[in-house]
């Protein structure tokens, strides 16, 4: 019995515990935490809600924190977790307010089940090191007028966002989606027109009609060593009685062309202007000259093309150029710098176009006049005028098109599969007189 109070007093100088003494067990709650004999302190306690809801494309803050110390007036830290969901979230310090980096998309989930649940954790932390943690599930709520910039809906079939009516599609893949040979595939005007969409083709989160191209793919024909995902206009808008070819209701003229050409064609002269952004391109496959370029729109003829506009960025740079070729009838490119420069070894361009940045280009031919025009946030950051007087389109037929024409390594080639040229259409039109 002696022995057994000596030893309680050590105890009492060493701060153990009172259960030592008694020669009992005993466990004390994960968040609390003992600061000496009789005396265990209480762990904080929140007060602020288990769940809530946020709509999509918000990034405002949807839930303040709150948590008490039931031992002191003093105001517990409170931390959000690093881990999980919780990774996607910001805690204000001072407001203790919780809001998204980024803004959710309800029909692209990106917790981590994928059921629009966000479970993010909270930590609250008193003077005495007490920690009390708690789970919030944050459900994202799905906004019924779900639209973006330019009035686009990213629910629905590029169809259904953009009038394609005097449009086809020409794939990279031939009929049986393989990503080989000189037969690629094309959507009709009619089906493209009845909400078709691929992996080459779809709708982006923001609405915008995407069109992909990976390095190598099926070709147009045995003549072409590049592939393509890219519209080719089609004025016929789906009479399929009358020809692709020559001058007539599918195709249309230059105002210098024969009256006789001008009446039996579908148009004369023309207007191509394209909002788009170009979010990807092959860097790395081919030789040194095709590095980062490819052509995101055209006026294409019978044989040749009285023009095909290029971007080009190259691996070192972070803004791409942009560029014209010109090519007489049955001659020659002459080339067009526009932004930038199209050479192998060019310097970065201070006003050339990063990825993802939109931008607008208008393609107007009139007569022999040829005017391209690239304007950025409402301003002209670029023009070339190209005199075709002398460059024999006067009998020729012609249509636009618009897209990806993958310039990267030659088709069928051995490339970094994972490479793709990609971009994204905010708006299209065309006109003609």
């Amino acid at each position: 019995m002696t022995l057994q109070f000596r030893t309680c007093l050590l105890s009492t100088f060493l701060v153990s515990s009172v259960a030592a003494c008694s020669g009992g067990g005993g466990s004390s709650a994960s968040n609390s935490t003992n600061t000496g004999v009789g005396n265990t302190n209480q762990a904080p306690v929140f007060s602020s809600p288990v769940t809530a809801t946020l709509s999509e494309n918000s990034v405002d803050s949807f839930y303040v924190a709150a948590a008490s110390d039931p031992d002191s007036n003093a105001a517990p830290q409170i931390t959000l977790s690093s881990t999980g969901d919780s990774a996607l979230f910001t805690l204000d310090d001072l407001t203790l307010a919780v809001q998204p980096k980024a803004a959710f998309d309800f029909e692209l989930p990106a917790d981590s089940n994928a059921d629009n649940i966000y479970d993010f954790t909270l930590t609250a932390q008193d003077s005495a090191n007490a920690v009390t943690s708690q789970t919030v599930a944050m459900s994202v709520t799905d906004d019924i007028t779900d639209t973006f910039a330019y009035g686009l809906n990213p629910n629905v079939a590029p169809s259904l966002n953009f009038d394609l009516t005097t449009w086809k599609l020409q794939l990279p893949t031939d009929s049986n989606g393989n990503l080989s040979g000189a037969d690629s595939d094309e959507i009709s005007e009619t089906n493209l027109n009845s909400g078709y969409e691929d992996e080459y083709f779809f709708t982006g989160v923001d609405g915008a009609m995407v069109m992909r191209t990976p390095d190598n793919g099926a070709t147009t024909s045995e003549n072409t060593r590049y592939t393509r995902t890219e519209l080719r206009e089609m004025l016929r808008a789906g009479n399929s009685s009358i020809s692709t070819h020559g001058v007539n209701g599918n195709n249309w003229v230059l105002s210098t062309a024969p009256q006789s050409s001008q009446s039996a064609a579908g148009g004369v002269d023309g207007v191509l202007s394209v909002t788009m952004a170009v979010n990807s391109v092959v860097e790395t496959a081919g030789e040194n000259f095709q590095h980062g370029r490819l052509v995101i729109g055209q006026i294409h003829g019978e044989d040749d093309e009285p023009i095909r506009l290029y971007y080009r960025k190259l691996p070192s740079n972070t803004r791409g150029s942009i560029y014209a070729a010109h090519e007489e009838f049955g001659g020659d490119d002459t080339y067009f710098e526009i932004i930038g420069s199209r050479d192998n070894d060019a310097a970065d361009p201070q006003d050339g176009i990063m990825l993802d940045q939109k931008f607008t280009y208008t393609i107007d031919a009139r007569g022999d006049a040829l005017n391209v025009t690239i304007t950025s946030n409402g301003t002209e950051i670029g023009h070339t005028l190209i005199d075709m007087s002398a460059s024999g389109y006067d009998t020729d037929w012609m249509y636009f098109k618009a897209g990806v024409y993958q310039l990267g390594s030659y088709a069928n080639n051995t490339s970094d599969v994972s490479e793709f040229s990609q971009v994204s259409i905010y708006e299209l039109s065309t006109s003609h007189d």
